[in-house]
C-alpha cells in the first residue's frame, strides 16, 4: 500500500534539518569567576556541632511532626540574630502542617541569591541529609551576615521534602510572584554523605527545560576547588535525549525549574539519597561535609561577584562536549522524520480509499485497541484515590519508594485490568459491531498508521525530545503495516520499534538504579502522582494500544489471515449498437451482444 519512491523523497526535508542542525550548534557560556577560598568563611566544626544539636533535640523532623517544628523556629531564631529578616509561611498539605521559614537580608541589588535546604526528614533520624542540610544553611547565613554582599541573600528552609517537595514548590511560587530578579536558586541536599553515586551538581527539571549552563558550570568549578572531583562530567547524548523525552527531576530543583527559576542542585550522594540505612550519625562525615559547605559559599561568592549573571544558554538543550545544541534545532529534525509517514499514510490511504477498501470501521478498530490501556490508569488512579496505593504527587527519591508486596499486588492488578479490558471488553465490542475482516487487511494498517501519525504530532507538539523517539517507531511500525513483505520482517521492524522505549527504560534503570519490578512500581507512582502530565501520560497510553494493535497485524499476517476481497471492478459501460444503413434511406440495427441469433 506504501509507495516507496514517494516515501523515500519525503526524507529530503530530514537530510537538511540534519545540516541545519550541525549549524546551530553554540558554544556554551562561560562559568562565572571563582571568587575567594571559603575556609576562611565556612566554619566545619561549628556546622557539625549544629547537626549533633539538631539530631539531640528533634531526632524525629518528619512533616508535620513536633521535631520539624521546633527546628523551623532553631533556624529562624539563629538566622534572625545573623542580621535577617526572618518570615514563617505556615499552610496545610493534604492535612499535614507544614512551615517554610525564609530568611532575606537586602544588598546593594535587588537581584537575589537564594539558597535552599529541605528541613523534614525522610528518616529518623536522617544526620546526612535534613540535619546536615538544616545545618550547613545556618552556618551560610552566619558567614554571609557578616560580609558586605552586592544581591540580596536569600535562605530557605523548605518543609514537606518528603510530600513532593511541597515547601519547595510553594517557594517557588511566591518568589516567582513578587517579581524580584532571581540569578540562582542552589538547592543544597545531603550534604553530610560519605560519598556520592554519581553527579553531584543536577539540573534535571520535571519538564523538558533544563538549568542555566553557566550556573551549573559554576557549581561544578567550585566543588572541584573544594572536594577536587564533583562528577560533573557530561552525560551521553542519547542519555540526554531519553532524559528530556521523559523528564524525571528528582529533588527540590525539580519543580523549581518548571516554574521558571534558574536552579542547581548540590547533592553529596549524587543524584540518589543514601538508603535509609546510610543516614545515621555514624555515617556523617564532617570533613567531606565541610567541603561541601564551602563549595556552597563558593558559588555564592562567584555569582554575587560576577560583573553579569552567568549565561543560561537555551531553555532547553543538549550538550555535546564544549557545543550547545538548542531544542529548536531537535524539533525540526523530530518534525521532518514524522513527515515520511505523514505522506506515506496520506497516501496509502487516498489507495485504498480508490480500491473501495473500508477504513472507517478500522479507526475504530484501533481505538478499541487503546481502550484497555485507558482502563488501567484508570485502574491505577482509583486505587490511589482508595487509599490502597501510594500517593507520590512528584517525582520521590526511589530510595523512598521501594517496592513492598503491596506495591507489587498494586501493579500486577493493573496488568490484570489491562489484560481483562481486551478479552472482556475490546472483542465484545468489536463482535457486536459491524463484523471486520482479520487485521491483515489493508485498511487496519492503514487505519493504525493514520492514527499513529496524529499521535506522534500531537506528541511532538507537547515535548519535541519525546517526538524525536517516536518518530521512530512512526516509520518502523508503518513499514511494518503497510510494506509487502515477510513475517519475519514485519517482526524485525516491531522489535527495532520497541528501541527507543527501550533506551528511555535502561537510561532511568542505570542511573536511577532500579531493578526491573523497581522500575515498573517507580512507573507506576509517577503516572498516578501526575509527574507526566494528564496529555502526555494519555498520548502514552495511545501508543501502547498502537503497539499492541501493530503486533495483532503481524499476527495475522503469521496466521495467513484471509485478506480483504478486493472490491469488484466496474463494468464498462455497454456499447450502443450498431445501425447500417440500407439502400433506401432505412437503417438496420445490429446487435451486438453475443446472445444475439
Amino acid at each position: 500500500m506504501i509507495q516507496p519512491r514517494l516515501y523515500r523523497a519525503a526524507f529530503v526535508p530530514a537530510v537538511l534539518a540534519v545540516v541545519i542542525a550541525a549549524f546551530s550548534l553554540e558554544h556554551a557560556p562561560p562559568a562565572a569567576p571563582q571568587g575567594l577560598p571559603a575556609d576562611i568563611l565556612f566554619e566545619s566544626a561549628s556546622a557539625s556541632s549544629t547537626v549533633h544539636a539538631i539530631l539531640q533535640d528533634a531526632p524525629d523532623r518528619r512533616a508535620g511532626h513536633a521535631g520539624d517544628e521546633r527546628v523551623a523556629d532553631r533556624v529562624a531564631t539563629q538566622l534572625r540574630g545573623f542580621g535577617f529578616q526572618v518570615a514563617h509561611d505556615r499552610w496545610t498539605d493534604d492535612g499535614t502542617a507544614l512551615d517554610n521559614v525564609v530568611a532575606r537580608r537586602p544588598g546593594l541589588s535587588e537581584r537575589e541569591l537564594i539558597v535552599l535546604a529541605g528541613r523534614d526528614a525522610l528518616s529518623v533520624p536522617d544526620a546526612t541529609g535534613s540535619a546536615a542540610d538544616t545545618a550547613a544553611l545556618v552556618e551560610v547565613g552566619r558567614a554571609l551576615g557578616a560580609r558586605d554582599v552586592s544581591h540580596t541573600i536569600v535562605l530557605a528552609s523548605a518543609d514537606g521534602g518528603a510530600l513532593g517537595d511541597a515547601g519547595a514548590r510553594r517557594f517557588g511560587a511566591a518568589e516567582a510572584a513578587t517579581g524580584h530578579p532571581i540569578d540562582a536558586v542552589v538547592v543544597v541536599s545531603n550534604s553530610g554523605a560519605r560519598r556520592a553515586r554519581g553527579p553531584m551538581v543536577l539540573d534535571w527539571s520535571t519538564d523538558a527545560s533544563r538549568g542555566g549552563i553557566g550556573l551549573h558550570k559554576t557549581a561544578v568549578a567550585s566543588l572541584q576547588a573544594e572536594i577536587g572531583n564533583s562528577g560533573g562530567g557530561g552525560q551521553s547524548g542519547l542519555a540526554q535525549v531519553a532524559r528530556l523525552a521523559f523528564p524525571v527531576g528528582i529533588g527540590a530543583q525539580g519543580p523549581l525549574l518548571a516554574q521558571g527559576l534558574p536552579a542547581v542542585r548540590l547533592s553529596g550522594s549524587g543524584e540518589l539519597a543514601p538508603p535509609p540505612d546510610r543516614r545515621r550519625v555514624s555515617d556523617f562525615d564532617s570533613s567531606r561535609y565541610g567541603a561541601i559547605g564551602r563549595g556552597v559559599l563558593r558559588i555564592v561568592s562567584a555569582l554575587d561577584g560576577a560583573s553579569r549573571q552567568p549565561g543560561h544558554g537555551p531553555r532547553s538543550y543538549l550538550t555535546a562536549g564544549k557545543q550547545v545544541l538548542p531544542s529548536w534545532a531537535v524539533a525540526l529534525l523530530a518534525g521532518t522524520l514524522i513527515l515520511p509517514a505523514l505522506v506515506g499514510s496520506v497516501d496509502a490511504l487516498a489507495r485504498a480509499r480508490r480500491r473501495g477498501h473500508p477504513i472507517v470501521r478500522w479507526f475504530a478498530w484501533v481505538g478499541a485497541g487503546i481502550l484497555p490501556f485507558l482502563a488501567g490508569l484508570g485502574a491505577a488512579k482509583l486505587l490511589v484515590l482508595t487509599g490502597s496505593a501510594r500517593d507520590a504527587p512528584a517525582p520521590l527519591d526511589p530510595t523512598e519508594a521501594t517496592v513492598s508486596g503491596a506495591a507489587a499486588a498494586d501493579v500486577a492488578g493493573v496488568v490484570v485490568v489491562i489484560v481483562l479490558a481486551w478479552v472482556l471488553v475490546r472483542s465484545p465490542l468489536l463482535r457486536r459491531a459491524r463484523p471486520l475482516p482479520s487485521p491483515a487487511a489493508p485498511g487496519a494498517a492503514v487505519a493504525l498508521s493514520t492514527a499513529f501519525v496524529a499521535v506522534s504530532i500531537a506528541l511532538w507538539a507537547v515535548n519535541p525530545f519525546a517526538g524525536l523517539l517516536v518518530a521512530v517507531s512512526l516509520n518502523l511500525w508503518m513499514l511494518a503495516g503497510l510494506r509487502e513483505t515477510t513475517v519475519l520482517r514485519r517482526a524485525v521492524l516491531v522489535a527495532l520499534g520497541l528501541l527507543p522505549a527501550i533506551l528511555v527504560v535502561a537510561v532511568y534503570m542505570r542511573e536511577l538504579e532500579l531493578g526491573f519490578l523497581d522500575a515498573a512500581w517507580y512507573l507506576f507512582l509517577l503516572v498516578t502522582g501526575g509527574s507526566p502530565g494528564l496529555l502526555p501520560t494519555l498520548l502514552g497510553c495511545a501508543v501502547v494500544g498502537i503497539l499492541a494493535s501493530t503486533v495483532a497485524i503481524v499476527v495475522a499476517h503469521a496466521r495467513g489471515g484471509s485478506m480483504e476481497p478486493p472490491a469488484p471492478k466496474p463494468r464498462p459501460p455497454a456499447r450502443p449498437p450498431a445501425v447500417t444503413p440500407r439502400p433506401g434511406g432505412r437503417a438496420v440495427r445490429r446487435d451486438r451482444s453475443p446472445l444475439a441469433g
